[in-house]
């Protein structure tokens, strides 16, 4: 059976040089013809194509932009993609790219009822009492179906269109292929690093084709916000769920974008700002997951001003450590620190240790500085950490995708907010959470928490170290090394091996007292301090000072 399965590469192969005619014929349609011959794969253009068919009437990124949409699917879920990386795109391209559209022509249902009796491996009618064979909505990945459960519960079904992961694994191949040459023959490109962004763009879509991560990001989010009253989440049907089918409780609700429909409903405008706000903060501040793709039609809102969020295909994830680097940004904004929020950015993007922080620092401040003294509702928080993303990536500072989504959800959200309130402003209402968040870096629970993680590196660098220098001296010992050292070096070194064993002393004694301070927090004293037992305040007086001498050193 070998000769099968070496015709169907054959095929494949023919089938990929086919795509790529086309994507390098309608790139070269729409004015990239230069670029293409920069690229030397002009070879690749359709039989037949002339140099007067270059279109030139429009904006190189509106060509580009309208080049996505008629490429297709992947083509388009790319450039929504690099809407998000304004730090490495012109401004200009990136607004544009924001315009790009999902709307496409709708699968024939019985194409779509073949892939779910095929997910749930039965007929259709043993799992919905009725589905409706017009869609609700269709896009390049999915289409969305109203049904009914065979108990009467209103459903909606997301499925994915047939064949759609092939054809996106296809593309994203001929993307590398163009990445790689792109590379190699324009130089200039490389600091965008096409290859790396093609990578990040397969890693993003990967999790979007698979439907059980969408369920589990949707159930994680009620798990977070359960307590918040007045925030609605579609219930996961998991026993009708696939990876290429989702079952979700349908939402009937008024897309927040339409104020028109929400006044005539009687809709508090300003209690649907206010709780969208506090769901905004809570996920990105408190839980570290969010919502990646705020737009008009994944908001709703409900009768009594509740709010509904739908479709949860794209997340972002933030750390500890990111949040605590979030917060500081937002504070450094609020006072006006450039500097603190230049080194935020740098810590961020491991900027490199010569960069020239003072010039980074100065046109920071000239980029962000305007704005300062206008009203809170005249000045969009997402923009002023945007227009300083574009600042950092001058100076090889590339901040990480996840970041960028934390952005283009703010200048969004913003966007939303002052939609239904022209007075909205974002960090008004998260001044609060963000002072709460920064106060609990320095709680005395999560210091002892994070003493432990260094001890824990402490004994692993005891353990590892004595090795280390038993191969070094092994190394020494050969016949064929060579080494001079001027006797000011020698004395350097020695001086530098003396403080890093009383740092490692001193580290260990610090890490015992933090210990000592949270197993006391566990048992009840007669004489406390603050509602604290005093033994454990004096503990972590002891392992605070020791701390500052450790880092003195």
């Amino acid at each position: 059976m070998g000769w099968i399965s070496k015709g169907k590469k054959i095929t494949q192969a023919v089938k990929n040089v086919q795509r790529l005619r086309q994507i390098i014929g309608v790139l070269s349609k729409h004015g990239f013809h230069d670029l293409i011959n920069r690229m030397n794969l002009a070879k690749y253009l359709p039989a037949g194509w002339t140099p007067s068919q270059v279109k030139l009437d429009k904006d190189p990124a509106v060509h580009l932009r309208e080049a996505f949409e008629e490429l297709g699917p992947t083509f388009v879920k790319f450039g929504q993609l690099l809407s998000m990386r304004p730090d490495l795109i012109p401004e200009s391209m990136a607004e544009e790219f924001t315009k790009l559209q999902e709307a496409v022509a709708p699968v024939p249902f019985e194409a779509i009822r073949l892939v779910i009796e095929t997910e749930l491996k039965g007929p259709m009618d043993r799992f919905f009492k009725s589905v409706d064979e017009r869609p609700l909505a269709a896009a390049s990945i999915a289409q969305v179906h109203v049904a009914l459960l065979k108990s009467g519960e209103s459903v909606v079904i997301k499925v994915q269109r047939p064949d759609i992961e092939k054809a996106i694994k296809n593309d994203i191949s001929l993307l590398r292929f163009l990445a790689r040459v792109l590379e190699k023959t324009v130089p200039e490109s490389r600091m965008l690093n096409p290859s790396g962004l093609v990578d990040e763009f397969f890693r993003t879509l990967q999790l979007e084709l698979d439907f059980f991560v969408e369920a589990n990001n949707i159930e994680r989010f009620q798990e977070n916000m359960k307590d918040v009253e007045g925030l609605v989440i579609p219930k996961v049907y998991r026993d009708l769920t696939t990876s290429r089918i989702l079952v979700l409780e349908r939402i009937d609700g008024i897309r927040v974008t339409d104020i028109a429909a929400l006044d005539q409903a009687g809709i508090d405008r300003s209690r649907v700002v206010e709780l969208g706000s506090k769901v905004f903060f809570k996920s990105i501040m408190i839980d570290g997951l969010f919502h990646g793709d705020l737009h008009g039609g994944n908001v709703f809102v409900l009768p009594d001003s509740r709010i509904a969020l739908v479709d949860f295909g794209i997340v972002g994830r933030l750390s500890m450590k990111s949040r605590d680097h979030l917060a500081s940004m937002f504070l450094s904004l609020m006072t006006e620190d450039y500097e603190n929020l230049c080194y935020q950015y740098a810590e961020l993007g491991s900027g490199s240790p010569t960069m020239d922080f003072d010039g980074f620092q100065r046109e920071v401040k000239d980029a962000i500085s305007p704005y300062f003294g206008l009203k809170l509702s005249q000045v969009n928080t997402g923009k002023l950490l945007l227009n300083a993303t574009r600042v950092a990536a001058k100076y090889q500072i590339r901040v990480p995708m996840e970041w960028m989504i934390v952005f283009r959800a703010m200048l969004t959200m913003e966007g939303m907010g002052r939609s239904l309130d022209p007075e909205f402003d974002l960090m008004t209402h998260g001044r609060e959470m963000v002072k709460d968040l920064i106060k609990s870096q320095y709680s005395l629970q999560r210091l002892s928490r994070e003493s432990l993680w260094m001890i824990k590196e402490l004994v692993s660098l005891a353990q590892i170290l004595p090795r280390q220098i038993k191969w070094m001296f092994r190394k020494f010992n050969r016949s064929d090394f060579a080494l001079e050292i001027r006797i000011e070096e020698l004395k350097h070194i020695r001086k530098s091996l003396e403080v890093g064993q009383n740092r490692i002393s001193l580290a260990i004694l610090t890490g015992a007292c933090f210990i000592a301070c949270s197993q006391a927090l566990h048992y009840t004293a007669d004489f406390a301090i603050f509602g604290y037992p005093a033994f454990a305040i004096l503990f972590f007086l002891i392992g605070f000072l020791l701390l500052i001498r450790v880092l003195t050193l």
